[in-house]
């Protein structure tokens, strides 16, 4: 029964390596590729995709997946197969159900249209011109309209495009969610008292990019990724992109300032060490593959926050963080701590402090279901844009470009994936009080510069399941709770009633 299994994998294990090769194109197109290489490009993308449709829908591909699993039921049919196996059909099941509801003719079509989408965003945010871009994103927009309806929804269409991150998670779920974090937020937002930290001065100096790489890759380092399966690069907007668990990339932006691209450093690392710490030997499967994006988020908010914005990491890095920027041997740890723990509404997203940081997301999560749901237009985005800043944050965006241009996300088509940046924040809180019960003395190794003891952990609960088990299932294994915004709320206050 297992060489019916292997044999279905060994001949199909082709689908995911075209997908990697669009992982591989969609990474260049974003650090390397010419600029007037976007026509080529787009076609490039939409072929592959297309390819690795076409396989994964094809009738050789039903047929053998229907000799071990009802597909229809995902009832299997095989004897003596281990939990992992068991796990991976049943995941293929519903993979090639959701897959086979989109022609190919679709999966072309979007992808032709995102990858020249997306050139036409880096032209209009570097000009903070909306109405360049806008004739794109309606045909993003359109195009994930028509996905939900492939699809299928029962309350809302945009709940088939969340489900493609967070499986089972639905609109109405987090609207609920997200309407409790806004006001316990907010509050917190307007008691701060307005002003930017009063350090802030001595980051507006001009760093080396020469030095801030080699920083990068130092921090890198030091939460335990190596130069031998992962690179470092530059891009308009930072990502990790896990092509296979022996090659992942990581990009940074160094333009938004020194501490904005270290913390981006941090997070995408923690993007990284999941795609590290994936199945190398079920690269092909479900097991080999992260849960969802919202698991995702969680650890590379976990390095990114809960570790790398902690006082213990920086009582270790801030001494070798002097050596590199000289310019900060007169300001002092605790007043470094403060600043970078500095509660401030501010314009972006990916630089935003813990504390605002949902309020951001909740932001884009409001705007994309409406723009979905039809309750919106698309000529709309940057006013409404400016009307929720100045409700959730109380401020305003000066341009477009700091404004509704400022994420990747739309132009790539992305539509249902900005909630689980919240989610992430959430998860990493409940994850790490679990973590803490094991370790009550991490502080101490921290300080002392010990990090393998933390990315074992990540690997032992989390990183090696692949897709075995859901965040729900997840969380409820690793903490015995199921989830909850409790702890991530008792965290917050806790952490910043001294700040």
């Amino acid at each position: 029964m297992m060489l019916l299994y292997k044999s279905f994998v060994e001949k199909f294990s082709h689908v995911q390596l075209l997908r990697q090769i669009k992982g591989l194109l969609s990474w260049d197109q974003q650090t390397y590729m010419p600029a007037g290489a976007v026509d080529i490009r787009a076609k490039q993308l939409a072929y592959v995709a297309s390819l690795a449709h076409g396989e994964a829908t094809s009738s050789r591909y039903r047929d053998a997946l229907s000799e071990m699993v009802d597909i229809e039921t995902e009832e299997i049919k095989l004897k003596g197969l281990s939990a992992i196996a068991a796990s991976n059909l049943k995941q293929w099941c519903k993979d090639f159900k959701r897959i086979t509801k989109l022609p190919q003719s679709f999966v072309q079509a979007y992808y032709a249209t995102t990858t020249a989408a997306t050139e036409v965003w880096k032209q209009a945010r570097g000009t903070s011109d909306f109405a360049l871009f806008r004739p794109w994103l309606q045909k993003v927009v359109d195009l994930n309209r028509e996905k939900a309806n492939l699809l299928g929804y029962v309350a809302s269409p945009y709940d088939a495009l969340i489900d493609l991150y967070e499986p089972g998670v639905t609109a109405s779920t987090l609207s609920t969610l997200f309407a409790d974090l806004s006001s316990f937020l907010s509050a917190i937002v307007k008691k701060t008292d307005g002003r930017g930290s009063p350090y802030k001065v001595s980051f507006d100096h001009s760093f080396p990019e020469e030095a801030q790489m080699r920083f990068n890759h130092l921090l890198l380092k030091t939460i335990g990724i190596s130069g031998e399966n992962t690179r470092l690069d530059c891009s308009a907007h930072p990502f990790c992109s896990g092509i296979h668990p022996s090659d992942v990339r990581v990009t940074t932006n160094l333009e938004g300032g020194l501490l904005q691209n270290i913390f981006a450093v941090l997070h995408e690392g923690g993007h990284a060490l999941y795609e590290l710490g994936l199945s190398k030997e079920d690269w092909a499967t479900p097991y080999g593959q992260a849960v969802s994006m919202g698991v995702h988020e969680s650890q590379s908010r976990w390095w990114e926050v809960m570790v790398g914005q902690s006082l213990p990491f920086w009582s270790y890095m801030y001494p070798i963080f002097e050596k590199y920027f000289p310019h900060f041997k007169e300001l002092s740890l605790a007043n470094f701590y403060r600043h970078i723990n500095h509660v401030q509404a501010s314009c972006i997203r990916i630089y935003a402090d813990e504390v605002t940081y949902p309020l951001h997301i909740i932001l884009r999560f409001e705007l994309e279901k409406a723009l979905i749901e039809g309750t919106m237009d698309v000529s709309d985005v940057p006013e409404m844009w400016n009307v929720k800043m100045q409700a959730l944050l109380g401020i305003t965006p000066k341009n477009d470009a700091e404004g509704c241009l400022q994420d990747i996300h739309w132009s790539s088509g992305h539509f249902g994936y900005f909630p689980t940046y919240a989610l992430g924040n959430i998860y990493a809180v409940q994850y790490f009080a679990a973590f803490v019960q094991s370790f009550p003395d991490w502080d101490v190794k921290v300080r002392e510069g010990s990090f393998s003891f933390m990315k074992d952990w990540l690997y032992a609960h989390i990183h090696q399941f692949g897709r075995m088990y859901n965040a729900t299932e997840s969380m409820q294994r690793v903490t015995g709770h199921p989830i909850s915004t409790q702890p991530y709320k008792d965290y917050i206050r806790k952490k910043y009633q001294n700040l």
